[in-house]
């Protein structure tokens, strides 16, 4: 199946220099025509549908007249009502097709046309003045046509060309007075000519509607990207950028709420960069900055999983958040940080390592009511402290004799 092509979206100040300048001309330039043409054939098919649907089954309730009015003619009539309805169902189903709604306005025009073709077949059948009433269907055309099937104007124009084109020799031809002539004429010009304004007017107040719906829609579009960058900014660490503290605290809460329902474990590593402030001291700030960044890549490559994270606790302190991670588990991630972080040979010679090394504290446990989140820091925060008394660049796990 062939994809329709992808208009490209009109920007904000076209659209408010066509909302300012909306006046006669019931036109916009591209691409925006072909958004609005895309946007009513979408918006108003079912309008559309709706009317050439009732005009169909109006063509054959009608009917009952034809057996209370001319009930010797009947059969006749009946026939002909169901040969004028049968273009009108297949317009009908065309209408409802995916493939044809761009051709709605021009399968609109076509019904206008085969139900003036049938209205005025039956006014020919019927002898007067029975005749006149059922003339005075074209009305119903006309405002089933305009009005409820919101047609376009320019294609407004076109089906009432059709309708009167079709109704003159119905009209002229006609064994009638002068008298009825003119009145018919009049009918007709009039069911037109008060129809045709009020299908522009119509026209014209959907086109600014949708020029206002697509400001509204781009600003809060706008209000959303912005809405969405602060939340960024506000999780994120401006200089590693990785989550920050705040971060930190509102995902190992989530996490903690949903191992304390599903009775899963949680883990939490604390990280802490050896010697730092010896390195800040000896290559200076900027080159603290880099070495912050570099162990932020670090971790972030060991955070895969949903509800992992890896944060920038403070200073030169980092946590790693490893959800449904019991022990051995966020043991073995400990170690990998620590081994990937050494392997990165960032010189430091005020380290007894001679490079950058980090001390981690690990700590898991399963969520319960008598516990919270504290208790997991703290127990992180024993285990690091350890870590570093041990040596540094070591991993230690939390035990109830630390």
């Amino acid at each position: 199946m062939t994809q329709a092509r992808e208009i490209p979206a009109a920007p904000p100040q076209q659209l408010e220099e066509q909302l300012q300048g909306r006046g006669w001309h019931l036109r916009f330039p591209e691409p925006l025509e072909s958004e609005f043409q895309r946007h009513y054939s979408e918006t108003y098919q079912q309008d559309t549908t709706l009317a050439m649907l009732f005009g169909l089954i109006a063509t054959l309730a009608c009917g009952v007249g034809d057996w209370l009015w001319l009930r010797d003619r009947f059969y006749a009539m009946w026939s002909v009502r169901v040969l004028a309805a049968l273009p009108l169902l297949i317009l009908y189903i065309l209408a409802q097709r995916q493939d044809y709604r761009s051709r709605l306005q021009e399968l609109l025009a076509i019904d206008a046309a085969c139900g003036c073709v049938g209205v005025e077949t039956f006014a020919a059948m019927a002898p007067p003045p029975i005749s006149h009433f059922y003339e005075g269907g074209i009305l119903l055309v006309i405002l089933l046509i305009f009005v409820l099937a919101r047609q376009q104007f320019r294609y407004g124009l076109i089906s009432a060309g059709l309708i009167a084109f079709i109704c003159q020799p119905f009209i002229l031809l006609e064994p009638s007075s002068l008298l009825s002539i003119y009145a018919r004429e009049l009918i007709l010009g009039l069911g037109l000519l008060l129809c045709l304004p009020g299908n522009f007017l119509i026209e014209r107040s959907i086109r600014q509607s949708y020029l206002q719906l697509r400001l509204l829609s781009l600003q809060n579009r706008e209000v959303e990207e912005a809405n969405r960058q602060l939340q960024y900014l506000t999780a994120i660490d401006g200089l590693t950028l990785i989550a920050n503290r705040r971060a930190l605290d509102s995902t190992l809460s989530t996490e903690w709420t949903r191992a304390q329902r599903k009775q899963l474990p949680l883990s939490l590593l604390m990280i802490d960069v050896d010697h730092f402030k010896r390195y800040n001291d000896a290559f200076g700030h900027p080159a603290g900055d880099s070495c912050l960044r570099n162990i932020a890549e670090a971790l972030r490559s060991h955070v895969r999983r949903p509800g992992d994270l890896a944060a920038r606790y403070g200073g030169e302190e980092f946590a790693v958040v490893l959800s449904g991670a019991n022990e051995n588990d966020a043991l073995l991630v400990a170690e990998n940080i620590r081994m990937e972080i050494l392997a990165l040979s960032i010189p430091h010679p005020e380290s007894s390592h001679g490079h950058v090394t980090v001390s981690i504290g690990c700590a898991s446990l399963i969520p319960d009511r008598n516990n919270s989140t504290e208790l997991l820091y703290e127990r992180a925060d024993q285990a690091l402290y350890r870590s570093k008394r041990s040596g540094r660049n070591r991993v230690m796990v939390w035990r109830p004799e630390l």
